[in-house]
């Protein structure tokens, strides 16, 4: 409860994890402050940068700057979500400590979200820039244009994220604050798809929009920086956390699962053994391995039955482990 000499909470707290971000946390800020909106605080948790970036933070003079510094470095969520326990406005706006918000955009999504009582959290589309702050123009690049998405109802974005993945873009998020004592915050244990995570728990709660325009300035490290690049440790981890958080749809009412997926609601069968056997259709390496686990953990170990026999058949023909063996050889 606050006291009666309380500064007032702001409508919007930016939630902003830092990490070795000395050369980008400024313009980080300034982006922020910039802001034709400003009736927001800044909220900073650095995760143990050790590299200059907490002295940038500093550097900066307004009182709407709350920082917090861990003393070692624990991990993106873990610092998210320091920051999110301290944050005091309605609507929580995230941002990372390398990108930057584009002008006006916490205006049009607070106006938004005022207008639109029924929609729990908005989006909109990056605005790719490169290390410079020049903006990005390769093609190629597997972000490029991921997250150009149309809305859809939540029931539908649930498909999209079984069956497809990602394609939020977490640093234009804007989202009421009661939306995350609802669904919880970010889980520690994920390093690639915590946002992921974060979308599946939401959108089977709450129903989000994307606002079809740049919010941010989404910089594209050089020499594979980012988080999400696709390096090798980064390719091997997502896989193993998408195996993980589509466990969130084995959870779910059933209700919600034969609106998202139609196919189910004329099939008798356990919603779980359902979902696995729609996964290995989509055969990705981490839809095999939700799969085979899911259906083994449906199964006791003293049943019987021919669901037994068709579980052992999956798990001798679908190459969960990339194995690659030839067939036919022992």
């Amino acid at each position: 409860m606050s006291t009666p000499h309380a500064t007032p909470a702001p409508r919007v707290s930016v939630v902003i994890a830092s990490y070795r971000h000395a050369a980008y946390v400024r313009d980080c800020l300034a982006s922020v402050l910039e802001q034709s909106f400003q009736d927001f605080e800044i909220v900073i948790t650095d995760d143990g940068s050790g590299d200059g970036t907490v002295e940038a933070i500093r550097s900066v003079a307004d009182p709407r700057i709350r920082l917090e510094v861990l003393p070692a470095n624990r991990g993106a969520c873990v610092a998210l979500n320091r920051g999110l326990r301290r944050a005091r406005g309605q609507y929580i706006a995230i941002l990372n400590s390398d990108d930057l918000f584009v002008a006006g955009r916490l205006q049009r999504q607070v106006e938004f979200l005022d207008r639109h009582p029924q929609i729990g959290a908005v989006f909109g589309y990056p605005q790719m820039i490169d290390e410079r702050g020049a903006p990005f123009a390769d093609v190629t690049h597997k972000d490029f244009s991921v997250f150009q998405v149309a809305n859809r109802p939540r029931h539908e974005w649930l498909r999209h994220f079984f069956d497809l993945g990602n394609c939020l873009c977490h640093p234009t998020l804007m989202i009421r604050r009661e939306c995350y004592d609802l669904v919880g915050t970010y889980d520690a244990r994920l390093a690639q798809v915590p946002d992921l995570d974060q979308w599946i728990r939401l959108a089977a709660r709450c129903e989000i929009h994307v606002m079809p325009e740049p919010m941010v300035g989404f910089r594209i490290r050089d020499g594979q920086m980012n988080a999400s690049a696709a390096r090798p440790d980064v390719i091997r981890r997502d896989a193993w956390e998408r195996s993980r958080v589509l466990f969130h749809y084995c959870d779910m009412p059933r209700a919600t699962l034969t609106r998202a997926f139609p196919e189910m609601a004329a099939d008798p069968r356990p919603s779980a053994v359902w979902l696995a056997e729609h996964a290995l259709t989509l055969g990705t390496p981490f839809h095999l391995a939700f799969a085979l686990e899911a259906m083994f953990r449906e199964l006791p170990a003293d049943g019987d039955g021919p669901e037994y026999a068709r579980f052992i058949a999956h798990t001798g023909r679908h190459d969960a482990f990339g194995l690659r063996l030839t067939p036919g050889v022992v």
